[in-house]
């Protein structure tokens, strides 16, 4: 059955090190990252959309935005300690894997579908109130861009 699609996009500066990696992606380094939520609907809604962007955006954006200028680390990364050390607020550890942009986008998914089952309340900065009602829209694939030429998924 054909479906409507909407797709909001987040760019974060974001580090990562992958430690079980052979060459020089072990080290510490940083991408510009392009996230895309993609959500489907077979109706609109009674504005007459699949979802209103800046309902999306509020709910998912903190979550998102916490990789922004964070370091991305395996719990097993021989290095974890020194990172925690320096920088003990901006390190996202994820426990026992590398953070690969493959990780990465499935951590953004699993996270983007809890709140699109249970539903979202919340207001803009202007106090007007948005709502996502639960399991009003599909998710149908996180994408993380990692360079302009290369991204990774997670999605149906």
């Amino acid at each position: 059955m054909p479906r409507f699609r909407v797709c909001k996009t987040f760019t974060v500066e974001s580090g990562h090190m992958l430690s079980k990696h052979p060459d020089r992606c072990r080290f510490p380094h940083g991408h510009t990252r392009k996230v895309e939520v993609i959500v489907s609907s077979e109706r609109l809604d009674e504005n007459d959309m699949v979802i209103d962007f800046k309902a999306l955006k509020l709910a998912v954006a903190d979550y998102i935005e916490r990789y922004d200028h964070a370091m991305a680390i395996n719990s097993e990364d021989p290095l974890l300690p020194e990172i925690l050390r320096v920088h003990p607020t901006s390190a996202i550890v994820f426990e026992g894997v590398d953070p690969t942009t493959e990780v990465i986008a499935k951590d953004l998914y699993d996270h983007v579908a809890c709140i699109l089952r249970d539903g979202f309340a919340g207001s803009s900065s202007t106090g007007i109130p948005y709502t996502i009602h639960a399991n009003a829209v599909s998710l149908e694939r996180v994408r993380v861009w990692e360079t302009p030429s290369s991204w990774a998924e997670y999605g149906d």
